[in-house]
């Protein structure tokens, strides 16, 4: 008996020892072996339909095409009976077409955020938010020393912060890991100098996109838990 405690106690330890010296960069490393086992993000190409309901805007749908290898991006959206063509080529060049055409209209062009220069943002929001955790490392992130050990969505999790060089919503994100496997569950996007502001995004089911493994549903909700919409992966176009 005396021994088996002693191999207990030395078991909780080295337990509790690990807990304790394990790093955010450990975290996010683990996670990434987890959603890109093949490190295939940098890269990867290829197309997935969005559906991505919002309150105020329940139908709306999206096409996204992205090469990580050559750069190059498009987006498709329906707007009401139109469809808009966002994209930026290999080679860096942006350009938008409204129902194949580019538009001159400039109620048009601002009703439907038809700015070539927007596509940059369109970009880099579908490549951070499909990439993660793999494409924090293309961001300009400074990262917490601190992880804590909390529960989101009713899961164990490690919490991490972040601050993004280049501001997404906000430079300060909040990101949750599982403590079991070190799936990403979910993000929060805060503003430090004011509580009530901010994002938080639930994560929900996978889907195996180019062999990196996604969350399928990204719900998102103010802090406050007001549902404000959904991004659902429907499928990969292969």
């Amino acid at each position: 008996m005396k021994y088996f405690s002693f191999y207990l106690l030395l078991l909780i330890f080295s337990c509790s020892t690990k807990t304790e010296i394990l790093k955010s960069e450990e975290i996010i490393a683990k996670s990434i072996q987890k959603h890109d086992p093949k490190n295939q993000w940098s890269t990867a190409s290829f197309e997935v339909h969005i559906q991505e309901p919002r309150v105020k805007n329940p139908e709306r749908f999206s096409i996204v095409k992205l090469n990580n290898e050559n750069g190059s991006f498009e987006l498709q959206r329906n707007r009401d009976a139109s469809i808009s063509k966002h994209s930026i080529d290999e080679n860096g060049i942006a350009k938008t077409l409204l129902d194949d055409k580019i538009s001159t209209d400039s109620l048009l062009i601002k009703k439907y955020r038809l700015d070539p220069e927007r596509n940059f943002g369109y970009k880099r929001f579908y490549q951070l938010l499909l990439g993660l955790p793999m494409s924090l490392q293309d961001e300009k992130i400074a990262l917490k020393d601190k992880v804590e050990e909390v529960i989101f969505n009713d899961k164990n999790a490690y919490k991490l912060s972040v601050e993004l060089e280049k501001p997404m919503f906000s430079k300060n994100w909040n990101l949750y890991f599982s403590v079991d496997d070190f799936t990403l569950l979910g993000i929060e996007i805060i503003f430090p100098d004011d509580a009530t502001k901010g994002e938080r995004l639930l994560f929900d089911g996978e889907i195996k996109i180019s062999n990196i493994i996604s969350p399928r549903m990204r719900h998102w909700y103010e802090l406050d838990n007001t549902y404000s919409g959904s991004d659902i992966i429907l499928r990969e176009v292969k």
